[in-house]
């Protein structure tokens, strides 16, 4: 399934899902921006995109991809080859994208399985025709995430995809988040275009405070002797139905657990393939 919203001229945000019933479960976005591909959505809709961004009759120079995980990179084998245009990525994640390994069932069933695609370690500073584009090491929500600076707009993948967070993916590290998060502010931008939402600046340095504040609470609750669980129970005691199903279908790949000991710093460093 696929939705589409024109920004501005030359700039368009896509939005894709593998229906279920009326809906996707869940959607990610990616961009088309005055000829470059900024991500390219799941497996699933890898098809449907590439021939929407046919139809529409755009003039795709690139392909950008801000981490490996499938909702991101799942399109890209077929846009490149659909578009004759090479593929660019973080450094850390090329190996991955040649030979994806087999994800969950669950993502599987969401996003659908990675097809490889040979991608070349993107720059910290190219040109594509007139366009010159600055990428970010942004670490995180995995260890091989980047954000991506054109003029004054930022693409920033999953670095930020919710102003209140909730739940984690056992992989990210959420010290390192932070840190990717101060790291942008620095930079001059007036939107933040996410896979899972777009962020003016403000709400960027909103979602920082927020997280911080929750930081300090649970260290707070930490050092009174509470143990995670419990840190859990106390922060989030009712959280949505969509975080209890999303705990229960990944078995703990994503939970409120992973969050709390991230942001202690209790994980052993897991952010890498």
């Amino acid at each position: 399934m696929l939705k589409w919203k024109k920004l501005r001229e030359d700039f368009i945000a896509v939005n894709v899902g593998k229906k279920y019933n009326k809906e996707p479960y869940y959607w990610t976005t990616f961009y088309y921006y005055k000829g470059i591909i900024i991500d390219t959505g799941c497996p699933h809709t890898a098809d449907e995109s590439a021939k929407f961004l046919e139809e529409m009759e755009l003039n795709v120079k690139a392909i950008l991809l801000t981490h490996y995980h499938e909702d991101h990179s799942g399109g890209a084998h077929l846009f490149k080859s659909e578009f004759n245009v090479e593929v660019f990525a973080p450094e850390k994640a090329v190996g991955i994208l040649a030979n994806p390994p087999e994800i969950p069932t669950y993502r599987q069933i969401v996003w659908g399985q990675p097809k490889p695609v040979k991608a070349i370690p993107i720059k910290n500073n190219m040109n594509i025709e007139n366009l010159t584009i600055t990428t970010i090491d942004t670490p995180g929500h995995s260890f091989d995430h980047i954000s991506i600076l054109i003029g004054r707009e930022l693409f920033i993948g999953d670095l930020v995809t919710n102003i209140n967070p909730i739940i984690a993916l056992k992989e990210e590290n959420w010290i390192n988040t932070i840190n990717s998060i101060i790291k942008i502010l620095k930079f001059e931008f007036d939107n933040a275009y996410g896979g899972h939402g777009i962020w003016h600046k403000n709400e960027v340095e909103k979602a920082l405070k927020n997280t911080l504040e929750l930081k300090r609470e649970m260290e707070t609750l930490w050092r009174k002797g509470l143990s995670v669980n419990q840190i859990v129970e106390q922060i989030f005691p009712n959280p949505p139905k969509k975080v209890l199903q999303m705990e229960e279908v990944s078995g703990g790949e994503w939970s409120r657990k992973n969050l709390v000991e991230s942001l202690l710093g209790l994980k052993v460093d897991s952010n890498r393939f």
